[in-house]
């Protein structure tokens, strides 16, 4: 998938340990998610977060406070006009689908 492309999900392989496999089947059989797919969407979708989230935090701590308050103001009125850079709207939708999985009581559930 290329940056800042969206459509369809993208099917790809992964190999995991087996008991790894086993912790997810279970969360499965308790209905916490309904397939090892959804599982695995979730917390890759919770990683990139986190790791979105860090690289913000370390690219903050280079900032004076006037390149922080210059670079928060050029992002609030880029939002307010629609304008974002290429990743934007897939940036965007990775954390709406946080934000919503995380409101839900148990996990992906839905």
């Amino acid at each position: 998938m290329r940056m800042g492309e969206t459509g369809a999900d993208h099917p790809i392989s992964v190999r995991l340990p087996g008991y790894v496999v086993e912790k997810i089947d279970e969360l499965v059989r308790e209905k916490e998610f309904r397939s090892r797919s959804d599982f695995i969407k979730f917390a890759v979708t919770m990683a990139l977060g986190q790791i979105m989230m860090e690289k913000a935090r370390e690219r903050a701590k280079r900032f004076t406070e006037e390149e922080f308050k210059e670079e928060a103001e050029e992002a609030w009125e880029k939002l307010k006009r629609g304008e974002f850079e290429e990743e934007g709207p897939e940036v965007l939708k990775a954390l709406r689908e946080i934000n919503d999985e995380t409101k839900r009581p148990t996990g992906a559930r839905g």
